[in-house]
């Protein structure tokens, strides 16, 4: 007896030790990241999207080119190769390729949704798509209206198998926006932030087009109320953009998301865009403590712009995966992976490979603003190899002889858009940044003059 009851405690511990040692383990998750497809179906063909002369049509595209039928579905099947078993997947939008309004129509943009989708679910079958509008999606070009529109009518058909609250589907209706719950009760706010941008002509004298401003800050309170984790998404994305010293968005809107993204920060676990095809992040603090961390997935499409003044960078296709705790929606790591374009070409298959792992690589412990926020300040010291590594996978590994230098002026831009996510305090920054270079090149210049005058009495 006194043998079965001993039996029975260390029975009974050892199930108290695994339900304690559970309860410590994190539960992790992960999803998806993929952004800008931009498929151009006139690839080879007419080259709508093409910026220069292609004398080489490779199979998976060309640096001046929007992506092929071919690199979009290898893409998606890189990411179903890497890891399939995600708890959902980010589709931040830009799927129809850069063109003129003349090229494209409603049923166009609406084939390209509609195929990138079919391709998604055919690929993940089960596992939910929280896909945004991208400013490109829309016909005409960027013109997202704040009401209901045909195209918002027709996606909606396409995504209802992840949009199935009436409410939101309302919602989506009105103005291209909806929140989901995950099976693990992280919620998702899939905005639509074309709305916002300074290319829509149709939005720029509202304060709140469709009213997304008052939805977002409804939930986002609730959310506090019922201590929900949120995660928020989107395409065109606020704060500032190196390459140009201004937003993407209207002043007012910008200033506006910023003052939200702050006020919930307790809530909101992070953010997710695209639109810049690049890699990049954007620390938000509040009394100079970092809250909360977006960040800029690169993109699928290689296509690099051409503008009379200036010309993007390349960069190679790539695709990413977040690792999270499922528990508290704390960013745990970060893994690029990218396809070495031209080898691609070259060889006639897809050649995707990890491109970096955000922990390892960059030597943080995880992806909290925190460590995003320390991340950010070693990249601004001098000779920063961290720095060295963002600037190369920025543009996605492209081959050393096609990457631009970036040079003091360059750099300031870039360190300041990490931080300071309004034109005020951006520019303040910036003019600090460039003022401390002129004075210490103003410096070497007088040491120099020193030396030579010196050198010139003796001789």
């Amino acid at each position: 007896m006194v043998a079965i009851n001993w039996f029975r405690c260390v029975g009974l511990c050892c199930v108290l030790l695994v339900i304690s040692w559970s309860g410590c383990v994190a539960d992790e998750g992960w999803f998806w990241h993929v952004t800008d497809f931009h498929y151009d179906f006139s690839y080879t063909d007419l080259d709508l999207s093409c910026n220069d002369d292609v004398t080489n049509h490779g199979e998976y595209g060309n640096y001046w080119c929007d992506a092929p039928w071919r690199l979009v579905e290898s893409s998606v099947e890189a990411m179903k190769r890497f890891k399939p078993d995600v708890d959902f997947i980010l589709w931040t939008g830009d799927s129809v390729l850069h063109t003129g309004d003349e090229h494209l129509s409603i049923d166009i943009n609406d084939g390209i949704l509609s195929n990138i989708t079919n391709l998604l679910v055919e690929k993940f079958k089960s596992t939910p798509v929280y896909a945004t509008f991208g400013n490109h999606d829309y016909y005409p070009d960027a013109q997202f209206p704040p009401s209901n529109n045909e195209l918002y009518n027709r996606t909606l058909e396409n995504w209802l198998t992840w949009i199935t609250d009436e409410g939101e589907k309302e919602n989506f209706l009105k103005g291209g926006y909806y929140s989901v719950v995950t099976a693990h009760g992280i919620r998702v706010l899939a905005l639509n932030t074309n709305l916002y941008y300074t290319s829509d002509k149709l939005t720029g004298n509202l304060i709140d087009p469709a009213g997304q401003f008052a939805w977002l800050e409804t939930l986002l309170a609730d959310a506090v109320t019922r201590k929900e984790k949120v995660l928020i998404t989107g395409h065109v994305p606020p704060g500032m953009v190196d390459t140009m010293s201004k937003s993407w968005m209207y002043d007012h809107f910008n200033t506006k998301m910023n003052e939200i993204i702050r006020k919930y920060s307790d809530v909101i676990i992070g953010l997710h865009f695209g639109h810049e095809h690049m890699d990049n992040f954007r620390v938000y603090t509040k009394s100079d403590t970092p809250v909360v961390t977006m960040f800029l997935a690169p993109s699928v499409t290689p296509w690099r712009y051409k503008i009379p003044s200036k010309t993007g960078a390349a960069h190679n296709p790539a695709i990413r995966l977040v690792q999270y705790d499922r528990q508290t929606g704390r960013h745990l790591n970060m893994i690029t992976y990218y396809m070495d374009l031209p080898a691609s070409n070259a060889q006639g298959i897809p050649q995707w490979a990890e491109e970096y792992n955000a922990t390892r690589d960059y030597n943080i412990d995880d992806l909290s603003p925190n460590s995003m926020n320390k991340l950010a300040l070693r990249m601004s010291s001098s000779n920063s190899l961290e720095f060295n590594n963002y600037w190369k996978w920025r543009v996605v590994n492209v081959q050393d002889a096609m990457m631009e230098e970036c040079g003091e002026a360059c750099k300031a831009n870039v360190v300041c858009q990490f931080h300071h996510v309004d034109q005020s305090t951006y520019d303040a920054c910036v003019l600090k940044a460039v003022g401390k270079s002129s004075c210490l090149l103003q410096s070497l210049v007088t040491v120099l003059i020193s030396v030579l005058t010196c050198l010139a009495t003796y001789t």
